[in-house]
C-alpha cells in the first residue's frame, strides 16, 4: 500500500474531526464504519466507475501505543488523523483515480498537506508533509509497485495503450449513456488467455437487433443460447464496419443483415479458454 497521511499547521486551531468526517461524506463512494462522530471510523473508498479504490482512516485507532514504533512527529505539523492507503497492484490508472481524491480532499480541507511515508524527505528537504505534486507521489507509487512485482513470475500485464483505453471507457460509459441512450453500453472487463498468458480486455454481446455501443476492447464474448464463445474485435470491425462515437472510445454498431448472420453464425474461440481477472489480478 502507499500510504498518504494528511497534516495541518500546528499553528492554526485544529481542525474539529467532524469538519474532516464531513469532507469524506461529501465524496462518492466513501463508506465508513462505525457511527458519525465515533473518534475512529475506518472504511474504503471505491470509484464505482472504474473500481479503483483506497483504505480510510479516520480518528485515532483504539490500540496501545508501541515504544518501540512511536509515531513520527514533524515539527510545525499536526495530524488530522486522516490517513489513505492506496493498493500498489493493479493498473496504474486506479492510483491516479485514488490521486484524484487525494486532491479533492485537499480542496476541501485547504490547510491540509499530505505526507507520503515512502517519501519524507529526498535530497535536502525537510522531512515532513509537502505542497502537493501528483506526478511525485505517482512516481513513488511506481516505485513500490514495480518492487511489489520484481520476482513474481508469470506478472499478468496488459498493454498499456489498452489499459488506458479501457480506463477511459470506464469512466465515459455514463456519460455516454447519457448523451445516446437508445445503444447498449455493455460493461468493459478484463479475460486471461489461458493459452498464452496474455491479458485482454473484452466486453458481452448478447443482441445484435440492438445498436452496440462497442468499447475499445480486444475482444467480444458472443451468447448464442446457452452457450458462449469468444471473437476478436478486429474480426468484428473487419466484418461488420462501425461509425465512431463522441464518448468514451468507442464505436456504434448498428443492426443489420450482416451483424445478425455474423453473431448467429462467425466461428468462435471457446469461452473455457478465458479467464475472468479483478482489476487487482493484472497490471499494465
Amino acid at each position: 500500500m502507499l500510504e498518504l497521511l494528511f497534516y495541518e499547521p500546528a499553528g492554526d486551531a485544529p481542525t474539529p474531526l467532524m469538519d474532516v468526517e464531513a469532507a469524506l461524506a461529501a465524496e462518492i463512494g466513501v463508506v465508513l464504519e462505525s457511527i458519525p462522530g465515533a473518534p475512529y471510523r475506518p472504511g474504503l473508498w471505491r470509484d464505482a466507475a472504474t473500481g479503483a479504490g483506497a483504505v480510510i482512516d479516520l480518528g485515532e485507532p483504539p490500540i496501545e501505543e508501541d515504544p518501540l514504533h512511536p509515531v513520527s512527529t514533524y515539527e510545525g505539523w499536526l495530524p488530522l488523523h486522516l490517513g489513505l492507503q492506496i493498493p500498489v497492484t493493479g493498473p496504474h490508472w486506479q492510483c491516479v483515480e485514488a490521486l484524484r481524491l487525494v486532491e479533492r480532499l485537499l480542496e476541501r480541507l485547504p490547510q491540509s498537506q499530505v505526507l507520503d511515508t515512502e517519501d519524507t524527505a529526498r535530497g535536502e528537504e525537510t522531512p515532513g508533509p509537502k505542497p502537493w505534486r501528483r506526478p511525485r507521489v505517482l512516481a513513488s507509487w511506481e516505485r513500490l509497485h514495480t518492487a511489489h512485482y520484481t520476482g513474481v513470475i508469470p506478472v499478468r500485464r496488459m498493454a498499456r495503450l489498452t489499459s488506458v483505453c479501457l480506463w477511459r471507457f470506464r469512466r465515459e460509459r455514463v456519460e455516454g449513456q447519457a448523451a445516446h441512450p437508445h445503444l447498449h453500453w455493455p460493461e468493459a472487463l478484463v479475460l486471461l488467455d489461458t493459452s498464452n498468458g496474455a491479458v485482454r480486455s473484452a466486453c458481452f454481446w448478447d443482441d445484435p437487433a440492438r445498436p452496440l455501443a462497442l468499447p475499445p476492447v480486444d475482444l467480444v464474448v458472443i451468447r448464442r443460447g446457452g452457450d458462449a464463445g469468444v471473437l476478436t474485435t478486429e474480426e468484428l470491425l473487419r466484418i461488420a464496419p462501425a461509425q465512431a462515437l463522441d464518448r468514451a472510445g468507442a464505436v456504434v454498431m448498428e443492426p443489420g443483415e450482416a451483424l445478425r448472420r455474423l453473431h448467429a453464425e462467425a466461428p468462435l474461440l471457446s469461452a473455457a479458454r478465458f479467464k475472468a481477472l479483478d482489476d487487482a489480478d493484472w497490471t499494465d
